[in-house]
């Protein structure tokens, strides 16, 4: 195990097999999933973890396997996605990074968020990232609470491109924070 990041509470690791099980059911939990289009399969979330632990070993940025220190219990994650110039999302700045996190439903409200993402911004600041993004649904207002507390500001409003413009989660916000002040 590889762990990149510690906080009072939480370790910032690789991800391993022992997780797949956990992720492939928070990524089929509608609670979990209610600000996104639609759940995740089980293979989706294998492809998915396979290619997050991939970018973590060999960029040693991206989004952290997340677990208690206290029991090592698997929370979730929490890190870094890089946006290329070619991704699908409307923004003339691309490439940028955006900070994320998914956790399972038995955490939230603990400041499991936000103690992880503000050491992830530090990381990310020691890493020489100077701005940082970070997106979610407009009526996502446990996520944006938590990127005010970690010091982000509203940047702009968006529309997903792969959704009906009658879709509930179209539109979207964009917060961010520059990490060189």
């Amino acid at each position: 195990m590889v762990v990149y990041i510690e906080t009072e509470r939480l370790r910032l690791r690789d991800w391993e097999e022992k997780d797949l099980l956990s992720f492939q059911k928070m990524n089929a939990n509608p609670q979990v999933r209610r600000y996104f289009p639609s759940l995740l399969s089980y293979r989706r979330s294998e492809l998915d973890m396979q290619r997050m632990d991939d970018i973590l070993k060999e960029k040693g940025i991206g989004l952290f396997a997340v677990e208690l220190k206290e029991t090592g219990a698997w929370l979730g994650y929490i890190g870094l996605n890089y946006l290329p110039k070619d991704s699908k999302y409307p923004f003339e700045n691309l490439p940028i990074y955006e900070i994320g996190w998914r956790l399972i439903p038995e955490v939230w409200g603990n400041g499991i968020a936000t103690e992880g993402a503000m050491a992830v911004l530090e990381y990310a600041k020691e890493k020489g990232i100077e701005e940082v993004f970070s997106l979610t649904a407009e009526g996502n207002l446990a996520s944006r609470k938590v990127m005010e507390k970690i010091g982000m500001s509203l940047f702009d409003y968006f529309e997903l491109p792969d959704l009906s413009k009658y879709h509930p989660l179209k539109r979207h916000v964009r917060y961010q924070k520059k990490l060189n002040i």
